[in-house]
């Protein structure tokens, strides 16, 4: 087996002492080549644990490799040049363009004061192409939509090429034609640069389509992992959930589909 480009093992979290664990127990990997979504209820652990995976939070036990490496370990550039993380909560005020949030994207890969050279630009401009925000270049971020604002910050963790890309809801305030947009986008840069990605999802139809795995975490821990036929099953989504769904098959697609259901009502 391939050394795994993320690996978390047995990984624990509190936020404040004395508080229930957000993190217990989780282990994951992420090969070359492959995206896994992480989905599961509001406060299951998800977004904890991303920032966890990428370096932002120091677990209180257990292990993160990036490429084999402790990734706490390692020095913060070289972290940053492993894995590149785009967050829900994107600050909405930057005094920046479109095109200069991109180039930071670049920033671990430059020397202390070293300017951007003609690559570094050419590789933002890429990055933004890819993430359908070139139009976007030369407005103030501040002035975007927020469906605009996660395509330029998407287009920064491209033109970081990072091994892991670490992605916290990359289709919120997007709509159906974007989510598919940064959803391919992920999947081609997988496939064809051998990068894994990790991406947190609240859409459980959006993950069966866009993931080559699963793992479904409740209460900060992992309630079930495989292909989504393997979790999106009823029994186990109504577990984790606490809610009726009913689950069937998408005709086009042969991946399941989960749908609420509402309450009966005496």
């Amino acid at each position: 087996m391939s050394t795994a480009l993320l690996l978390v093992e047995q990984v624990r979290y509190r936020h404040a002492p004395g508080s229930p664990e957000a993190v217990a127990g989780v282990s994951l990997r992420v090969d070359p080549g492959e995206v896994v979504g992480l989905i599961g209820p509001n406060a299951a652990g998800k977004s904890t644990l991303a920032r966890i995976a990428c370096g932002l939070l120091r677990p209180g036990a257990g292990s993160v490799r990036l490429r084999g490496d402790d990734a706490f370990a390692l020095p913060r550039r070289e972290r940053a040049r492993r894995v590149a993380f785009l967050a829900q909560d994107e600050p909405a005020d930057l005094p920046f363009t479109a095109r200069e949030v991109a180039l930071m994207g670049r920033a671990p890969h430059l020397g202390l004061w070293a300017l951007e050279a003609p690559g570094d630009r050419a590789l933002a401009e890429s990055a933004l192409a890819e993430a359908d925000a070139l139009d976007l270049a030369d407005r103030p971020v501040a002035q975007l939509s927020g469906g605009e604002r996660q395509r330029v910050f998407l287009a920064r963790a491209l033109a970081q090429e990072p091994r892991v890309l670490l992605l916290d809801e990359p289709t919120t305030h997007l709509d159906l034609r974007h989510q598919a947009t940064i959803l391919e986008v992920v999947r081609e840069g997988v496939r064809t640069r051998g990068v894994a990605a990790l991406a947190v999802l609240h859409d459980l139809n959006l993950a069966a389509v866009a993931c080559d795995r699963l793992v479904l975490l409740a209460g900060g821990r992992v309630a079930a992992a495989g292909t989504a036929r393997e979790v999106l099953r009823r029994d186990t989504i109504e577990g984790a959930f606490a809610a009726s769904v009913y689950v069937g098959t998408h005709g086009a697609a042969d991946v399941p589909v989960v749908l609420p259901l509402p309450a009966r009502r005496e």
